[in-house]
């Protein structure tokens, strides 16, 4: 398996911008773990012919990836929405 995992950093502890949250800091590390599949993915099936019989098998674990992606991406994206809508109107 192509994974290498990495811990979101956290810059600022009283930013409301920062992974404010478990869930959101939850979805920035699987968010940045798939990100890195998928481009080892990606160089891997650039470098193969498209007859090569293990073409198959990786643009499976492609389609699963990017499907990963999604699944952290959008609730990643709902949740920073909700800590938006809570910051003071400056």
């Amino acid at each position: 398996m192509i994974k290498k995992r990495r811990q979101s950093v956290v810059l600022e502890k009283d930013s409301f911008l920062t992974p404010s949250s478990s869930l959101l800091d939850n979805h920035f590390d699987e968010i940045l773990e798939t990100i890195e599949e998928v481009l080892g993915l990606v160089a891997i099936l650039k470098s193969l012919s498209p007859t090569d019989e293990k073409r198959d098998e990786y643009e499976g674990r492609l389609y699963v990836a990017l499907t990963h992606l999604d699944h952290h991406i959008k609730p990643a994206i709902k949740e920073w929405d909700r800590i938006v809508d809570r910051m003071p109107d400056d």
